[in-house]
């Protein structure tokens, strides 16, 4: 199963995040976008637009040592 979002889908997940980090409100393009699953991979996560949080790289560092 692929792991990796699409460029189409990329584009899907910042549209629906207005192209800003659903954490801290920064603003997001294709080449600065982290998408995080909402639900792991290793927990039966799929790589669907509905899954991710759009994420700026230093919110996601954050959250992944929470």
């Amino acid at each position: 199963m692929r792991r990796l979002f699409s460029p189409a889908q990329k584009l899907l997940i910042l549209h629906r995040a207005n192209y800003q980090c659903e954490i801290c409100g920064v603003s997001l393009k294709r080449d600065n976008l982290e998408a995080d699953p909402r639900i792991a991979y290793c927990k039966g996560h799929t790589t669907q637009v509905w899954n991710p949080l759009a994420l700026c790289g230093s919110c996601n560092r954050q959250k992944s040592t929470q």
